[in-house]
């Protein structure tokens, strides 16, 4: 009899199982309550540039997804160029350069269900950019060249020429430098290919620079940097930063003066603004600087 007993509590406790499984689960339930018009929209995140070139593009995107949605996107300091198929990514023109100094780029969500977002403006800081082509940097560049300290910096020598659609080559790096303080006589060479990146920056490539001689005998150098370019003011301007170094690693200035790791060449074309160029610098004893020095 109690065996009989068990068997008909394990049938009962089985067909409740079974029962129970036929029904839905939370998860479902929940599902299938579900409409599209319960969602709240709310545009979570947007990706793009921390700071714009004005008449330069850039894309703008939506960072998540939900099923449905759509996005409008509008601007009233910029230009929306496009937006993609699914409306995540807009392709925006900064064309101007707001008052301000910031561009707001609006965007909205509308899930399947109809509902809209808040507008979700995202600031983008906008820096003034005046394009330029490389044949524009022909000419002669005055201002200062050489380290960031007062009696270590010098009239400008660059020359810039033949320009491509990319480069021009510069000549005169370093040459006041070069004679005034390290004591040598440029023998050979003295110019360096500059890139010309339409961005605003520049840059050389590490490359053989020129030949010196000190002592009668004759010392290779090799320079590399970058920097950046203007020509919103009244002539072109650049900021070259840049190391010249011998095949054996050792750099100048870093290596020669502690804590001055680079040169920098500050100039402008046709001299319109090169005093106004020279950096403000407090004089320094030059006591603190070893002897020259030179490796066989």
């Amino acid at each position: 009899m109690k065996n009989n007993n068990i068997a008909r509590l394990a049938f009962i406790l089985a067909a409740m199982m079974l029962f129970a499984s036929c029904g839905e689960t939370y998860m479902e339930e929940n599902q299938n309550a579900y409409e599209a018009s319960d969602v709240i929209p709310i545009v979570l995140s947007v990706s793009g540039p921390s700071v714009a070139l004005q008449t330069f593009v850039y894309d703008l995107k939506i960072t998540y997804d939900r099923a449905g949605s759509t996005w409008s996107w509008s601007s009233a300091d910029a230009t929306i160029q496009s937006v993609s198929a699914d409306t995540k990514t807009a392709t925006v023109l900064f064309d101007q350069l707001p008052a301000s100094g910031k561009a707001y780029i609006d965007v909205t969500e509308t899930t399947s269900g109809g509902k809209t977002s808040a507008v979700k403006s995202v600031e983008i800081p906008v820096e003034e950019f005046c394009p330029l082509d490389p044949s524009g940097f022909v000419g002669s560049w005055s201002g200062t060249d050489g380290m960031d300290l007062a009696g270590y910096f010098f009239d400008s020598q660059v020359v810039i020429s033949n320009s491509t659609a990319t480069t021009v080559d510069i000549t005169g790096l370093n040459f006041g430098w070069m004679v005034e303080v390290w004591g040598e006589s440029i023998e050979d060479g003295g110019t360096a290919t500059l890139i010309i990146n339409p961005d605003g920056t520049c840059e050389i490539e590490a490359q053989w620079y020129m030949q010196t001689m000190y002592g009668g005998d004759p010392y290779d150098y090799y320079i590399e940097g970058s920097g950046t370019w203007s020509n919103c003011g009244a002539s072109p301007a650049l900021n070259i930063s840049y190391v010249v170094y011998y095949d054996d690693g050792y750099t100048l200035p870093g290596d020669w003066a502690s804590g001055y790791d680079f040169f920098y060449a500050i100039i402008t074309l046709d001299g319109s603004k090169g005093a106004a160029a020279m950096k403000v610098m407090q004089q320094t004893p030059q006591s603190i600087f070893p002897p020259k020095r030179k490796f066989d």
